[in-house]
Order: structure tokens, then sequence, then C-alpha cells
């Protein structure tokens, strides 16, 4: 009889965490593959973002004023793009919902291609140009990552 007991409740216990299982969200409890990719892009673009702004500080402190509104604009385009980059964190490390993200993701993009018009006018070479390579590709990561379309520079 206590067998039979141990056995009936083994099997609720199972059946019970099957039903728990299959109704939570995928990106709910244990991360799924998209969602791990999904962070792995956000938390490498923000890392990258701040390295071009770095960068993009250090150049424009050194006292060359030759073109000093395209330097305002590229450091109001890079804390455009700082900002969506927070708000796009805070949004992804909230829940991980994609869907909810996507605008988030959107503004980032949208900054970075002023970011990139600014910088395709006013060539700029070094530091700068260098990690805004490496901005570009992991805005275009981050597209993929969200299902946007591809970004056209």
């Amino acid at each position: 009889m206590k067998r039979h007991v141990i056995v009936g409740v083994a099997v609720v216990l199972a059946v019970s965490g099957v039903v728990a299982a299959q109704s939570r969200r995928p990106d709910r409890g244990r991360p799924d593959e998209r969602v791990g990719r999904i962070s792995g892009v956000v938390a490498d673009l923000e890392r990258r973002t701040d390295e071009f702004q770095t960068a993009l500080r250090r150049e424009m402190g050194r006292g060359d004023r030759r073109g000093p509104d395209r330097e305002d604009q590229l450091n109001r385009d890079a804390a455009q793009l700082a900002r969506a980059m927070d708000r796009l964190r805070e949004s992804w490390n909230g829940d991980h919902d994609p869907p909810r993200s996507r605008r988030n993701a959107a503004a980032a993009i949208s900054a970075g291609r002023s970011i990139n018009h600014t910088l395709a006018r006013h060539r700029l070479r070094g530091s700068i140009q260098r990690e805004w390579d490496a901005v570009r590709d992991e805005l275009n990561r981050l597209a993929e990552a969200f299902d946007q379309p591809k970004i056209r520079w």
C-alpha cells in the first residue's frame, strides 16, 4: 500500500512538473539559445559603444577644432546611441521579451546610422574609425538577433 502511495505521489509530481514546464514561456526559467544570444549581443554592443565614446572623447579632446560642428554632431549621436543602449539593456534584462525590446533595438540602430552618416561625410581615421567599425559590426548582429532587416550602411 505504501508503495502505491509513493508511486502515485511521484507520478502526480512528475506530471505537474511537465505541465508547469510546458505552460511557461520559453524565455522564462532556463534561458533558451535565443535569449542567451541576444543577451550576449546586447552586452557586447554596450561595451563597444562605451569604447567608441571613449575613443571619440580622447580624439576630440586633443584640441584640433577643424570641425567643431562634426564633433558636436558625433558627440550628440554617440550620446543618443548610449541612451538607446541603456534603454535596450534595461528592457531586455527586465523580461527577455524580443518583441518588447525590438523598439529599443531599432532606436540603437537608428542612432548608429546617424553616426555612420556623419563619419562617412567626414572621414576620420585611427582609433575612432576602428572603434566605430566594431560598433557597426555589433549593430549588424543586433539587427539579426531581433529579426530586423539587414542594415544598409
